[in-house]
């Protein structure tokens, strides 16, 4: 990693008010094929940011141009997600162990895992659980899909639509990524009114974390590969 050691650490989001704790920092911003990268300049290592839009689709054009726009140190996806288990309520913050593209039938490769090293450092920065981040192309809004995705993947989980397809693009260029999200609702019937009464609160709290990791990885704390690879099936 030592090739890493200065290089920006990157930030994923699908919405803007999920990485507005950074935004309002940055210093620099250009379009890159029809995307905005941010950079924020003011900290120990660069950091540079992208707001994707929703889905996996976009989550790994925005994962594919920042690990192109250079060498990162890291890649972070940031936001909101709902919750699976009566254990995540809102508010809950919950870093990734693995992240499941849930609604792929191909089995093969559809399954990453974060880094341990990253969710090491950022755990001590942003104490929270950690478990299953299941990707789908469409949210869960009802108690059935819920309880099904629960069973299929035991112990804590969420519900979102962009972590598997970033994490599978950073994992694919050799690059540490981790995944922090804010439980917005408990993915159920009232999932969506859920949603737009938490968001405005939940939707920033993981990228207000992102400073003080940014600088334990400038200190030089250890970053290897951490399980970084793919799981054997």
């Amino acid at each position: 990693m030592e090739g890493r050691d200065h290089a920006p650490v990157g930030v994923l989001a699908a919405l803007e008010a999920e990485l507005a704790p950074l935004l309002e920092r940055a210093t620099a911003r250009r379009l890159v094929q029809g995307l905005t990268v941010y950079e924020v300049a003011d900290g120990p290592l660069p950091i540079h940011l992208c707001v994707a839009g929703i889905g996996k689709v976009r989550a790994a054009r925005g994962a594919a141009l920042l690990l192109a726009n250079g060498q990162l140190r890291a890649l972070l996806v940031v936001g909101v997600a709902g919750g699976l288990v009566r254990s995540l309520a809102p508010g809950a913050l919950v870093h990734c162990t693995r992240a499941v593209q849930a609604d792929l039938a191909v089995r093969a490769e559809r399954e990453v895992e974060a880094s341990a090293d990253l969710r090491r450092l950022w755990r001590a920065v942003a104490p929270g659980p950690e478990g299953w981040f299941l990707t789908a192309d469409r949210p869960v809004l009802s108690p059935w899909r819920r309880l099904r995705l629960a069973r299929a993947f035991a112990g804590p989980c969420v519900a979102d639509m962009e972590t598997a397809a970033a994490g599978a693009v950073a994992q694919l260029a050799g690059v540490p990524w981790a995944a922090l999200r804010a439980v917005s609702d408990r993915a159920g019937l009232a999932g969506g009114a859920e949603f737009r009464m938490n968001f405005p609160a939940q939707a920033g709290r993981a990228a207000a974390t992102v400073p003080e990791l940014v600088r334990r990885l400038a200190e030089g704390d250890g970053l290897g590969s951490g399980g970084n690879g793919p799981r054997p099936e």
